[in-house]
């Protein structure tokens, strides 16, 4: 489960002038490497929007008025450069917290099951159908604990 220094995955991050708790860099790339399951090298963009931002966008691609904690758009292509572009992911760093709060979990563990859902729905994982969010679920809970994590759905 554990990748290596030569990972395929390229993780960039773009983090805007946000007024609370946000992970490192390398948190944020610990995580996403661990989630990525592919054999190809690949580049993510994620990106740490405040909620107008991504209420913004939440109403434009999902018809959502809302803000909400993590929005996923897989992108699956190759850039001019002939970098393979696996998808963006934008966080939104006030709502993980106040859902860590909320859920009574650690910041960091919040934040890693983000990163972790997310990138897993980048990668074709759903959670629509109850056989699909079983799977969604288990493979998350296994990182999770890989990490040091607690159970994500649950209270420790």
């Amino acid at each position: 489960m554990k990748k290596g220094k030569n990972s395929l995955l390229t993780v960039r991050v773009i983090k805007d002038k946000i007024k609370t708790y946000m992970p490192s860099n390398y948190k944020i790339k610990k995580w996403a490497n661990l989630a990525y399951k592919k054999n190809q090298e690949s580049i993510i963009i994620i990106k740490l929007a405040n909620p107008r931002e991504i209420m913004k966008l939440n109403m434009q691609y999902f018809k959502k008025n809302k803000a909400c904690n993590v929005l996923a758009f897989p992108n699956n292509s190759f850039l001019e450069t002939g970098e393979y572009l696996l998808g963006d992911i934008v966080i939104c760093p006030n709502i993980v917290k106040r859902e860590s709060i909320l859920y009574n979990k650690k910041i960091d563990n919040r934040w890693a099951h983000m990163i972790i859902h997310s990138m897993l729905h980048i990668q074709g994982y759903t959670h629509k159908v109850e056989k699909d969010k079983n799977l969604m679920e288990k493979k998350e809970r296994e990182l999770m604990n890989y990490l040091g994590y607690s159970d994500p759905y649950y209270a420790n």
